[in-house]
């Protein structure tokens, strides 16, 4: 993140005689406390020093004083760094060093507000110097970054040593406030909100209608998928015969008794398939679906369609798409992605995180392939498995990677982690359909 002031700005507005309690502000210092920023004097000349005292038989260490500095109000994911986290030290004789001064050693931390900064509960991390402000004050500044090992509302803090010195905590010297002049106060220090990371589940299957002893599958899908708990499922070849069985509603039944979750349904009907079934597409997930909408796809063997929902998360909304494209002509194929990428692109928000699932019926080498690279997809296989095949289809002896999921990230990225088959395997010559599946998992 890029901190809001400068210390070229801040030495033009020390020239302009700021000050803070009537004393002259040092170049690079911070006009008011909201806005401060790296680059900006942690601390004022005067006050009660912290003095070191490392033994009766040693001379007295150099004085020393510090000050967080910036941000004031930080966001971080837990198990994630920090943002930049600035402080400022005054070391008599010392400072301003260039960083070259080894003894001089500074931290950043985080912690509840409850315990002690010396505590189990608090993570700390070296700083490192910043030479951006060198020479511009009789103090150094130091930058790093910490790791929140879980969410929760924090604080966070410096700490500097010199030599073989006890440490001084450093809390803030904006608005009035003293920094380690006065001792570590709690109630100075500057927040820091850590957030448990975002991460989205994802599951593709073709469902095979009500094909190929649907009694004897559905036990197996329940079990994989139960076993994923994805955040979003698509399925292609949901299947109703008309009055009659539909394999859809008996799975989504089915992980309800499981899981003790209730689902959020979209379907679509694509066309009439084996003379039995009307089929089509269907997205199931625990989370809300916020919209949805459909667009139909250029004419093949069959008719096919992109059914598209926005799915609210705990980390904003997320497009969420499945499809089925023509099994037959690779011309129509690739024109049926091309309206896909049109149809997606035009239903989700500026900045949504954008996931595709389905069966493409065809492999990499193909056209469609180059035409949803070319619009900012990744192949999430491709990218996190290179080197191994992915073969999904057919089940008993696969030999084609036609089953996708494809993502755009979004901001803030939820960036690809992990990608594998389910339902690879048969259970008593039982496979759970005539494709394998994909879970994939995407986080922050």
């Amino acid at each position: 993140m890029l901190h809001p002031l400068s210390c070229r700005r801040s030495r033009r507005e020390a020239a302009l005689g700021a000050t803070i309690a009537g004393l002259t502000l040092a170049a690079c210092a911070a006009v008011g406390g909201g806005d401060a920023g790296p680059g900006d004097a942690a601390d004022v000349d005067g006050g009660v020093d912290s003095d070191i005292d490392v033994g009766d038989d040693a001379a007295p260490e150099p004085r020393l004083r510090c000050a967080t500095q910036w941000p004031l109000a930080a966001t971080a994911l837990a198990g994630r760094p920090t943002e930049t986290l600035y402080a400022r030290v005054w070391l008599e004789g010392v400072t301003p060093t260039g960083g070259l001064d080894p003894a001089l050693v500074v931290e950043v931390g985080c912690g509840p507000a409850s315990d002690a900064p010396e505590g189990a509960s608090w993570a700390w991390a070296e700083a490192a110097h910043n030479p951006a402000c060198l020479g511009s004050t009789d103090e150094d500044e130091f930058m790093g970054t910490v790791t929140a090992p879980a969410a929760g509302a924090l604080i966070w803090a410096a700490r500097a040593r010199y030599g073989a010195g006890a440490a001084t905590l450093c809390d803030r010297a904006d608005s009035g406030r003293a920094g380690s002049d006065d001792g570590w106060s709690p109630a100075d220090a500057p927040s820091l909100t850590v957030e448990a990371p975002v991460s989205f589940g994802i599951v593709t299957l073709n469902l095979r209608c009500l094909l190929d002893d649907w009694d004897l599958r559905l036990p197996l899908i329940v079990d994989a998928l139960a076993e994923a708990a994805p955040d979003a499922a698509g399925f292609e070849e949901a299947c109703q015969e008309p009055g009659g069985r539909d394999n859809l509603a008996e799975l989504v039944d089915a992980m309800r008794t499981r899981t003790g979750l209730d689902y959020e349904v979209s379907r679509t009907v694509t066309h009439r398939s084996w003379d039995l079934y009307d089929e089509g597409l269907a997205i199931v997930t625990p989370l809300h679906i916020v919209a949805r909408d459909e667009t139909d796809l250029p004419a093949g063997a069959f008719p096919r369609k992109a059914l598209l929902t926005r799915i609210a998360t705990p980390g904003g909304t997320v497009t969420f798409a499945a499809t089925h494209l023509d099994h037959l002509n690779g011309s129509v194929r690739a024109d049926q992605a091309r309206a896909l990428v049109n149809a997606v692109s035009a239903f989700a928000e500026a900045g949504e995180a954008v996931l595709v699932t389905g069966d493409f019926n065809e492999g990499p080498d193909g056209a469609v392939h180059p035409a949803l690279v070319d619009a900012g997809f990744v192949d999430l296989w491709q990218a996190l498995r290179p080197t191994e095949p992915g073969l999904t289809y057919p089940a008993a002896a696969p030999a084609e990677r036609i089953d996708y999921v494809w993502a755009i990230a979004g901001e803030p990225a939820l960036a690809p982690a992990a990608i594998e088959l389910i339902l690879d395997e048969d259970v008593g010559g039982v496979t759970g359909s005539d494709h394998f599946g994909l879970h994939a998992t995407l986080g922050q």
